[in-house]
């Protein structure tokens, strides 16, 4: 565990350790969650909802304004094939 001040910026430092263990440098980018006791930081990972099937993806195509998925590329696969 590592303790450290908040500064009056509201600011900490991630320790290096914990920066080379999640293979985070300057720039990446993080997010911050909490509930009733925690505050939860982990390592930014981009998220869409697909347009097919309104579930949220880590992987997903941008077609015009829609984000689809690799499950939505499927049904559009099926209904395009059972007309």
């Amino acid at each position: 565990m590592h303790t450290k001040r908040i500064n009056r910026l509201g600011r900490i430092v991630i320790p290096k350790e914990i920066l080379e263990i999640f293979q985070l440098k300057e720039g990446d980018s993080v997010d911050i969650m909490h509930n009733e006791r925690q505050i939860i930081i982990e390592p930014h990972k981009q998220r869409y909802v697909c347009a097919v099937t309104g579930k949220v993806t880590s992987e997903a195509i941008r077609i015009g304004e829609a984000w689809i998925s690799k499950e939505g590329m499927t049904e559009i696969v099926k209904y395009m094939g059972s007309e």
